[in-house]
């Protein structure tokens, strides 16, 4: 019974191990991933511009001929 009682208590204590090293990893994570996205969409947007001002230049290549 001694020994039922280490054991549940030192799983216990490692999965509240467990438990504090996920948190600590999504509270670092999720701000990186925040980063992440808005840099993201910012090269999406600008992706969207560079396609843009192209399409404006073949319009106008086209027109001009």
């Amino acid at each position: 019974m001694t020994t039922q009682t280490l054991t549940r208590s030192s799983a216990q204590t490692r999965q509240n191990s467990i438990s504090e090293s996920n948190k600590s990893y999504l509270s670092v994570n999720k701000p990186y991933q925040a980063v992440q996205q808005l840099k993201y969409l910012h090269l999406e947007l600008e992706i969207d511009v560079l396609l843009q001002e192209l399409q404006t230049i073949k319009q106008n290549k086209q027109n001009s001929v």
